[in-house]
This record gives structure tokens, sequence and C-alpha cells, in this order.
């Protein structure tokens, strides 16, 4: 393995190496009052029989009297051991999970692995591991792991992991143990990490270089006769001259607690600095991770299963690939049902009976939720009912300026999302014009330069587009649309890649 960079944290003055192989290595410990090296053997040692070269090694005079605050060296050979395990706490999206014969194993929460266990993850999946003393690793999408020697000390509750990350990325929370430090590498194929008690971020960028993120304690990252050291905030690349402050938590304050379209418009502000960004979408009730990608701009358009609640986390990124702090915000997706389809003639308007007239996609199996108020932010709404019948008559008190809208309600009678807001101007008889040709009209998308695709299709072959057209708005003249039954698509396109899909169910078109 190429080892051209080692990083290593340095989390206690009483703990060091004596050496690169792992059995080299010393435990400093502090001696307290009322230790001797018998009473020390007997907890912590394997055997008395260390005792003499325990003393030997230390230049002790008398193995009965230790001076309080001194440091013992003590081999972690000669410690108590055991073999220790690697438990799956978390997952979602692909994971492949192998023994140490490679054999195929079921990676679900709770299975135990073992050093020489092979673990991969696909697009958008996450696994949480957690050690014998508590300490976690999560391995990012796309990225491959090889669980190397596991050991836990009984007697201070520390442990050795030795991990191999071959590609892709792991966040570390490793927990710090002050009578024994932990023992914790990851190997890349450029660098090893060696930690005892932080938390911390380890990426494998192109097999050549290893970026390091500190969020708590200090990393040494030394590369052939340089030396660099990082502190908690900082982060650098094997082989840099410079470590560099770690770009602060996004602002998420433009996005909206609410969203009513799928993708919702997920933007915030980009701030001096950030390069790119690293985002992760979870669910917020079960806290399973559903996306996970990085992107260059300052916004997220992800397609989401369901209504429900959700958690994204950003951090962003640097021109060196350096990733920053998180930043969390959560949302509600409240997207469907679809609002209505409405057949509007925007120069409608009643005569002296003043009747409202409204035609919608409403029917006995799809009824709708209708509202109408004389102020367009419904803050004083003159009537509200439900909807049944695609033809509705309703009689105003007076002239003037109307607004309605309308709301598809589900089998539980809940309404969702409300389509645009509908004006109606009631003029007296002789202030009528013509009517107008009659519209067949869909919600607006608040998206930069949108564009609406109108698709129609038989209702026994939903997949066979026989008629679309596109629009700057969502409106379509209903005698350039051709007569019949047809199962509707609505297809949305807008700058930064936006695309939305909305499918209703079939509908008689006059």
């Amino acid at each position: 393995m190429n080892k051209t960079a080692l990083l290593a944290l340095c989390l206690s003055s009483h703990a060091s190496w004596a050496g690169s192989g792992s059995e080299e290595a010393t435990w400093q410990y502090t001696v307290q009052a009322g230790d001797t090296l018998w009473s020390f053997a007997a907890k912590h040692l394997i055997s008395p029989a260390y005792v003499p070269k325990l003393q030997q090694q230390n230049g002790i005079a008398n193995p009965y009297r230790l001076t309080p605050g001194s440091l013992l060296a003590v081999p972690y050979s000669w410690t108590r051991q055991n073999d220790s395990t690697v438990t799956i706490e978390s997952l979602s999206g692909s994971v492949h999970v192998q023994d140490a014969d490679g054999q195929a194993l079921k990676a679900a929460p709770g299975l135990r692995l073992v050093a020489g266990s092979r673990l991969s993850t696909g697009k958008d999946a996450m696994l949480k591991l957690r050690m014998a003393d508590g300490s976690t690793l999560q391995l990012w999408s796309n990225s491959k792991l090889t669980l190397g020697k596991q050991v836990f000390y009984p007697t201070t509750g520390a442990i050795q992991s030795l991990n191999q990350l071959d590609h892709g990325s792991a966040s570390n929370a490793v927990v710090p143990k002050q009578l024994m430090p932990n023992r914790y590498q990851i190997y890349t194929p450029s660098a090893v990490t060696t930690v005892r008690g932080t938390e911390f971020r380890v990426r494998s960028l192109d097999g050549q270089h290893t970026a390091a993120e500190v969020l708590r304690g200090k990393v040494s990252l030394a590369s052939g006769d340089q030396q660099l050291d990082i502190p908690a905030g900082f982060g650098a690349r094997s082989g840099g001259r410079q470590s560099a402050a770690l770009p602060k938590p996004p602002l998420l304050d433009g996005m909206p607690a609410t969203s009513p379209f799928n993708p919702p418009l997920l933007e915030w502000h980009r701030q001096d600095g950030e390069a790119g960004y690293h985002l992760s979408l979870s669910d917020a009730q079960t806290q399973r991770q559903l996306l996970d990608r990085i992107v260059d701009s300052a916004r997220f358009y992800p397609k989401l299963p369901q209504n429900g609640s959700y958690l994204l986390s950003v951090r962003a990124s640097d021109a060196q690939g350096i990733e920053g702090f998180d930043a969390s915000r959560g949302f509600t997706l409240a997207a469907t049902p679809l609002p209505p389809l409405i057949f509007s003639d925007g120069r409608r308007a009643s005569q002296r009976a003043q009747t409202l007239w409204i035609g919608s996609s409403a029917s006995p199996e799809r009824p709708a939720w209708l509202q109408v108020a004389r102020d367009p932010a419904f803050s004083d709404i003159w009537y509200q009912g439900r909807l049944e019948q695609d033809e509705f008559a309703l009689s105003l008190p007076d002239k003037g300026k109307w607004y309605w809208r309308l709301a598809s309600l589900d089998d539980k009678g809940q309404s969702g999302p409300y389509g645009n807001t509908q004006e109606t101007r009631v003029k007296a008889w002789y202030e009528l014009g013509l009517p107008a040709d009659r519209k067949l009209q869909s919600r607006r998308y608040p998206v930069a330069n949108a564009r609406y695709t109108l698709q129609l299709a038989r209702p026994d072959e939903p997949s066979n587009v026989v008629w679309q057209q596109s629009a700057a708005e969502p409106s379509w003249p209903l005698l350039r649309l051709p007569s019949g039954r047809f199962a509707i698509t609505i297809l949305v396109d807008g700058d930064g890649g936006y695309h939305a899909e909305e499918r209703y169910p079939t509908l008689l078109l006059p």
C-alpha cells in the first residue's frame, strides 16, 4: 500500500507509538495513588508474569512503590484483549456485504461482522457501523470498505479498529477514552488516518489523494519530509502544504417549510468560497437516508416518494474539495393529491344573476374542495364546500372581484395543495364582452423559465402519447385539443434541470 501520507491524530500527551507496527505501540498509563506493578498487572495485563518485564522496561526500582502522576509505558500486546466484532446499526439503499471468505451476507441492522468482511454501498446508499466501545463509522454512497483487525480491551473499554477505505468517503465519531486511548485507523490507497478520540471525515478522492476534515480533535498530516498540523475546524489534502478552514454551514433560510410541488424546490444562498455541496436527504420520521449527492449549484430538486417530513443536510466544499460543517433544514412535502384541472374562460363574467361558473375535473370518484373569497389571500372566505361535479354554479351576493380555488380530496377527505387562484370579476350586463375560448388549465410552478407540456394518451394505452403541446403557461385552448376521453400527463421543465410530472386520471374533453 502506498503510504505517501500519514495522518496521525494526537489528542493526548500520554499516548504514543513506539514504531510503525501495531504491536510495538505502547500505552502510556498515568499512575494513580495506590498503584503497584502487581495491582496494575492483576487488573490490566494478560499475566502477572509480565511484571518483571514491565519493571525493567520502565526502570522501576521497587514494584510496590510507584509515583502518582508518573507514566508507565505498557506494550499493548501485554494487555488483556479480546477479538471484537463490528455491528451494522442502520443502512439504506443498495448495500452489499461479504464475509472474510467472500460469501455474501444479508445486510441488516444487528448483523455482526468480523475482520476481513467487505462492505460496499451503491448510489444514494448509506451504512452505519458501531464498534464495541460505541464509536461509529458511517459509509456514504458509492464507497467500499474492508474491515481489518478488531480488538476490545475489556478492562479499559478501549478498542483497536483497523479498516481499509478502498474508495469513497466515511464519517467517523470515535469515543475518547481517558484511561487507554482508542487505536482507530483508516487506510486509503494514499494515506492512513490514526485517531484516538475525535469526530472527523476521511475521503479517498481519486486513489492518489486523501482528504481529511476534522470537526473535533487535532490531526498531523505528513507527506514525505513535510508535516502539517491541522486543528479542529480545518481540513487538508495529502500532499498539501497548508490546512484551510472548513467552509461554514450553508445558509438554508430560503428553503420552504412546506412544498406543494414534487420535486420540491430546495434552494439556498451561495456564500463566497462555496464551490460545491454535499447533500444528504433523509426521512425525518425513520431517519432513513434516501439520497446522497454531490452538486455544483445551490439548489436541489429531488423527486420524493410520497408526502411526509424530510430532513436535508448540506455541507459546502471549497475549490480544493475540502468539505465543511453541516447545515440541516426540515421540510414537509404536501404535493398530493394533485389539484383538479380547470376549464377556464378568462373573460367570462356573470350577468345580473351574478353567478359564478366553475368547470373542473372534479367527479364523485375524485371530489374537490372549493373556496371562494373576496381577497386573494383567502383571509375572508365567503363560501367553501365539497365539489363532485365538473360543472358547478354558485350565486354571488354582489358585483366586483371574487377569488376561488380548488384542491383535490383524498380517500380520507383530506385536501391536497390548492391550484392557482382564479379571479372572477362580476360586471353589470352592459359591461360584458364576448366570451373567450375556454381553456384547460393546470397549476403554475414557481420555476424560472418554466415550460409546460400537455400529453394526451388513450386510457387503454397510457404510455402511447397521441397528442402533445408545450406552452409557456399551463393553459391550452379546448378548441385546439382533440375530443374524447384521455389520460392526461403534464410535464414541467425549468431552469437548473427542474423536471416534474403530473399524471391525472382519464378526463373527457369536449
